[in-house]
This record gives structure tokens, sequence and C-alpha cells, in this order.
């Protein structure tokens, strides 16, 4: 159950490299407690609104509002001006895990989870490293604090990423196809927690290309295609009564292989 409460709100956000088209007037209202799978065919856009939301991309027109506040807005194309200092503090709302795993490979786990913490919050060491075992053991890792990252397991290193994202305790989790450079058969490992962060009502945006998972466990399905949101709605009606022919052939395609 969500509160029905928008904590991202985008508003006909373009996006342009050069002469192709990467996302086309998409809108999107993501509501507190609310967890979102957006699916679709490579190069359709998904990867660039995730990155877009946390400022990794610029978008060219269009409006981006995290928590109530605006990180950027272009209305009549005239950009209103957000200072570097507002951007980050905006941002620190959002935790970004990507592809791969970006660890530090000099640092141990629990060095990993804690840097931005004590650096960025100036959170007492004490408490970071506390909340750090903690957040280890809800991903099933503990006893890795001393671990350095070459000696885990893929599903292991997305594991503390995660546990380093909510480390810095944000408002929402933005998953970038966390479970597409592993191995089919530790995929589950990093799935597992990620359904245990929906059952904790964290907010979650997740593009995925695990049907399964936006089956059982989104509350809302996105389907993009071509920079566009072509079709959303619960899972059942994406699944079982898709309403577009390019959705129709999108799962043709993937529920076949």
């Amino acid at each position: 159950m969500t509160d029905n409460s928008p904590i991202i709100e985008v508003k006909h956000i373009n996006k342009q490299f050069g002469d192709f088209t990467a996302l086309s007037d998409v809108s999107l209202t993501v509501n507190r407690g609310e967890t979102i799978a957006i699916i679709g065919p490579s190069g359709s856009g998904k990867s660039t609104l995730l990155r877009s939301i946390n400022y990794l991309e610029q978008i060219n027109s269009g409006e981006i509002i995290i928590n109530g506040k605006t990180l950027v807005s272009t209305p009549q194309d005239k950009a209103i001006y957000v200072s570097d200092k507002e951007i980050r503090r905006i941002c620190s709302d959002l935790g970004m895990i990507f592809q791969h795993f970006n660890l530090f490979p000099h640092m141990t786990c629990l060095r990993n989870i804690t840097y931005a913490p004590i650096k960025v919050k100036k959170i007492a060491k004490a408490r970071a490293e506390a909340e750090a075992k903690c957040l280890l053991a809800m991903v099933d890792l503990s006893g890795k604090e001393d671990s350095y990252p070459a000696m885990l397991s893929g599903g292991q290193k997305q594991r503390v990423a995660i546990a380093r994202g909510l480390a810095m305790h944000p408002a929402v989790m933005l998953f970038d196809e966390p479970t597409s450079a592993l191995d089919p058969e530790i995929t589950g490992e990093v799935l597992a927690v990620m359904k245990k962060l929906a059952e904790d009502q964290m907010t979650m945006l997740v593009v995925t290309h695990e049907m399964g998972f936006a089956k059982e466990v989104a509350d809302r399905v996105i389907f993009m295609a071509d920079g566009r949101i072509v079709e959303q709605g619960t899972p059942r009606q994406i699944f079982d009564t898709p309403q577009s022919d390019r959705l129709k052939s999108f799962l043709r395609s993937v529920l076949r292989s």
C-alpha cells in the first residue's frame, strides 16, 4: 500500500543526444511506498529516464520535482536556475544502483558502505559503522564487513552496493538493470533483497529485464519504447491484457526467450 502522495514528478521531459531522441514528452508520477518496474526493449529510454531523474543526464526540456523540490524546470524552453548546492541536496534523497557495482576495490565492505555517510552527511563513524553492519545483515552478508570486493561474488557485490545506497537514508531507490551483469544463478540473491525492500515500503523505481520481478513485486509496470511511455498499469493489466501492439510484440519476444 502507498499513501498516494507523489515523491517524484516528471513532467513532459525531452532528451536529445545529437539527432537521436532518447526521451520524448515523458511524464511520470511516483508515489511514496510504490514499486514501479520499467520494462521495454534496449534503447527505449529506460536508463536515460532514470539518469535524468538523478541528474546524471541533463534534460533538454521539461520539469523534474523530487520530494516537492524542483530539480530542473524548463517551461517554454527557458530554464529555471537551480544551484549546484541545491541539486546535490535534492539528489541526496535518491539512492542509485547501477548495472555494475562501482565499489571501491581498495575498501572493505564496511568502508564502502560508511564512506559517503561519514564524508557527505557527516555521520559519526561509530553510528555509521553500526548502521552499516545492520544493513549488511539485512542483505544477508553478515560477517563480510572486512572483506574486499575482489573476495565477493557478483551477487554479493551488488548486495553491498544496495546496502551502500541505503546507508544514505534515501527517500527513493533507483535501480538501473541491477541484475543484468550477474550470472542467472545468482540473480535471485539480488532480487530477494529488492523484494524485501518492496515489502518494507521502500519507494523504488526499477529498470529491469526480469519479468518475474515486474509481475510479482511491482505495484505498477511502465512499458517504454522509442523514448516514450507507451503503456502503464498494474502487472495484471500489462502482462495479461496488454493494449498496444508494441507491448504485445515485446511480451511475445521476452516471454518466449
